[in-house]
């Protein structure tokens, strides 16, 4: 069975949030106004403390091309990094129950992670924490740990998408957290377009003297 391969299009900006959140002392404070985030066609909205980064990605499965999207912002208030990832996947991928095509998703995730900011002497930790519901929705939340960071991760299976919140520099008891993860709703959208991936010409070939 296929796995769903999880890519960081963004790993430069990553690495640089990530440093951001180490060295800043992370706490508890609410920001007045945050933003709504209701990206078209991709079937879910939350709220951020500024407006993210937007970078697009393309995951090649079975052949074809899916869309992932992946959404970065720092709040300057308190230096935490916020991402949200959407990930399509094939209509196949149905045939999984929902608990196993989060797994199959999350192991390229941290995968993905790693390779991004991950190193020989220091490896992005994920670890699972307990099941959350979105309104029927599988999901689960991971500890998550990078050198002297910590930080959450809440992924979500709302076939045909996967749906990732990443926090970087706070737990729980951070209220800007908490806010972020409550305000995240899955919605309906319509189905992913596959796009068929082509193969690469042959090398033309010169004819012998």
């Amino acid at each position: 069975m296929f796995k769903l391969r999880f890519k960081l299009a963004a790993s430069s900006l990553l690495l640089a949030s990530l440093v951001l959140s180490a060295a800043a002392v992370a706490h508890a404070q609410t920001t007045l106004e945050w933003i709504t985030l209701t990206p078209a066609n991709e079937g879910f909205t939350v709220k951020l403390p500024a407006k993210p980064e937007a970078d697009t990605d393309h995951v090649t499965l079975m052949g074809n091309s899916y869309q992932m999207r992946l959404y970065t912002a720092v709040d300057d208030a308190d230096g935490l990094l916020y991402m949200v990832v959407m990930q399509e996947f094939p209509s196949i991928a149905s045939v999984l129950t929902p608990a196993a095509r989060l797994e199959q998703f999350m192991e390229g995730f941290k995968e993905g992670l790693n390779k991004s900011f991950g190193n020989a002497n220091t490896k992005v930790d994920v670890q699972p924490d307990r099941d959350v519901d979105m309104k029927g929705h599988l999901g689960r939340q991971f500890k998550l740990s990078f050198a002297e960071t910590r930080g959450l991760v809440r992924a979500f299976d709302a076939s045909p998408r996967v749906y990732v919140l990443l926090i970087m520099g706070a737990d729980e008891k951070n209220a800007n957290v908490v806010r972020f993860f409550e305000s995240f709703e899955i919605r309906p959208a319509p189905a992913p377009v596959p796009v068929p991936v082509r193969a690469p010409a042959p090398a033309e070939t010169k004819p012998s003297s």
